[in-house]
């Protein structure tokens, strides 16, 4: 429906009620007197200088909110906005009736004369929003995942496998020749270093080998006495041979200058025990040659007496 009075004639009457002699005259007086000057030093504040067709013709809209709130930080815009939202001014008379400089009609009418488009680059350097807890929480994880990575330890653990297998006539030839199932893995920080097999293939890899060693084993003797040495000649032989691995193992890692293990350590602690008690031994077996000979001395002086 259109209005009776024009939208001119309503504004004015609503922005000067009561206008003095210091007023201006008619709208077009005040549009020419304020307005526009208002929206020069806007884009001269916003643009700089006017070297760009961006900045001659920057296309205020009087209904886009940004821009309302651009140029209501004048006084005079102030109440022109004020005006057209107690009058429930439309959004189309709006865009009919803002026809001056600096206004969306000025660039739509410069832009079909001229045959081009202008760029609006006003958000060209705003980034694209990004919350700060999504960001945390990823850099969190990520730091998670470098710390997991850098810490990966393999713990050490002997196992053994005892099985009897099934007693046959034709595996008694190799009643003397115990084998042992010892699954000795490394021990580090770090990243593993292995032939490019997972651990898990590893540990059933070592199983299985036990399995079939232990399946492979001698058979016992049938009397309970040979059965019991069996056991333990068995046993001895799986403690020899787990302390030649380690006796291996200790001799690299002293000669590469690595930490040694707990296993290592406490190897080496007996290797000194022991050798320590062997000088003992040695040292009161010279004692006791000693006195022996001083009392057959002594004894022979008694008897030429």
């Amino acid at each position: 429906m259109r209005r009776q009075t024009p939208i001119a004639h309503l504004l004015y009457s609503h922005l000067f009620p009561r206008p003095t002699d210091d007023d201006p005259p008619s709208f077009a007086a005040h549009l020419a007197k304020n307005l526009v000057q208002e929206v020069r030093r806007e884009v001269n504040e916003f643009y700089g200088e006017l070297v760009t067709i961006e900045a001659k013709y920057p296309g205020l809209d009087y209904c886009y909110g940004p821009h309302r709130m651009r140029l209501g930080r004048f006084e005079h815009h102030r109440r022109l906005f004020a005006v057209f939202d107690e009058l429930n001014l439309t959004y189309q008379e709006i865009q009919d009736f803002c026809c001056w400089e600096g206004t969306r009609w000025a660039r739509e009418r410069y832009e079909k004369d001229e045959g081009v488009t202008i760029v609006d680059t006003t958000a060209n350097e705003i980034r694209p929003y990004v919350d700060r807890k999504l960001r945390r929480s990823a850099a969190g994880r990520a730091e998670d995942a470098e710390h997991r990575r850098g810490s990966i330890t393999r713990k050490t653990d002997i196992s053994v496998v005892f099985q009897d297998a099934p007693r046959a006539a034709g595996r008694r030839s190799r009643a003397h020749q115990p084998q042992a199932a010892v699954y000795i893995p490394t021990t580090g920080d770090g990243p593993e270093q292995d032939d490019g097999r997972e651990p898990e293939d590893d540990e059933d890899t070592n199983m299985s080998d036990s399995a079939s060693d232990a399946t492979a084993s001698p058979l016992p003797p049938s009397e309970e006495t040979g059965s019991i040495e069996w056991h333990r000649a068995r046993v001895e032989a799986l403690e020899r041979s787990r302390d030649a691995v380690l006796r291996d193992q200790l001799q690299t890692a002293l000669a590469q200058g690595v930490p040694l293990t707990p296993e290592q350590e406490q190897m080496l602690k007996e290797q000194h025990e022991r050798s320590d008690s062997q000088a003992l031994d040695v040292a009161r077996s010279v004692w006791y040659g000693q006195r022996a000979l001083n009392g057959e001395a002594s004894t022979s002086a008694r008897a030429a007496a």
